[in-house]
């Protein structure tokens, strides 16, 4: 074995999980994923010898997975919600479960849908945002991180991540029980329609996700105000005077969504 390829296997065991969770939230399954972390690196060992070492490769990865993952997504099919509105041409009313089981497969099942029915949103986003979107809160880069991956400036990473998440939860919020228990779409009433359009597969049963819990939408509003007046009282150290109390809030066990 040549000294390069030594010294690249060992980046590859070193970065492929990292580059894998980039690959799974940019594509949303585990076929699409393995299949742009796959490229990814062989595009890397194939030009292995042009790394400048100026960046970590790291972040070269990151930025050639990105790329791969642009050029998998353009020629991938519609997702799911793309294929209810056009091709069925029914209303969601008329197509989804308004009496879902309520057993234990249903329950794992609709995990799963959800975990690809948010990621379907992601994939809404334009293009710049969808990357920022998941390094930072799929992956949890800091901003840091991801300017350097991406190449622009905190302030282009911090903007762009708030405006990919009004977008989401902008469409989201009266219509995801997820966000409200009031509104009107649950998990559960597509699992039925799911499995018979292929969407999901009882091997989903195998390898269930970790639930994703609701967060609270009064402590939510609450933080989201509290940073808007942290911005006016400290334009200048917003983020290490909010870090600071939003720390000692959690050490004083004001937010139970920190508990």
């Amino acid at each position: 074995m040549s000294g390069k390829t030594a010294e690249f296997e060992q980046l590859f065991n070193e970065h492929y999980i990292k580059v894998y969770k980039l690959a799974m939230g940019l594509a949303g399954n585990d076929k699409d994923a393995e299949e742009i972390t796959q490229e990814a690196f062989i595009r890397a060992f194939r030009y292995y010898h042009t790394f400048s070492r100026e960046s970590s490769f790291f972040t070269w990865i990151y930025r050639i997975t990105l790329n791969v993952a642009h050029d998998f997504l353009k020629q991938r099919t519609k997702p799911p919600i793309n294929v209810l509105i056009e091709d069925l041409g029914y209303p969601i009313e008329q197509i989804i479960d308004p009496d879902p089981a309520n057993d234990p497969e249903t329950v794992v099942l609709a995990n799963e849908l959800r975990f690809k029915c948010l990621h379907c949103f992601t994939e809404c986003l334009p293009p710049r945002q969808r990357q920022v979107f998941c390094l930072v809160l799929i992956l949890g880069l800091s901003y840091k991180e991801t300017a350097e991956i991406l190449d622009c400036s905190l302030g282009v990473v911090k903007v762009t991540l708030h405006r990919g998440k009004s977008r989401v939860v902008g469409y989201l919020e009266d219509r995801c029980q997820l966000v409200k228990k009031s509104n009107p779409c649950n998990c559960r009433q597509w699992v039925r329609l799911a499995l018979s359009q292929g969407w999901l597969s009882k091997k989903d049963l195998a390898n269930p996700r970790p639930t994703i819990t609701p967060q609270f939408q009064e402590e939510i509003v609450n933080l989201e105000t509290l940073r808007s007046i942290y911005q006016n009282l400290y334009p200048e150290t917003i983020d290490k005077a909010l870090t600071q109390r939003i720390k000692q809030g959690i050490k004083n066990k004001e937010w139970t969504i920190f508990s």
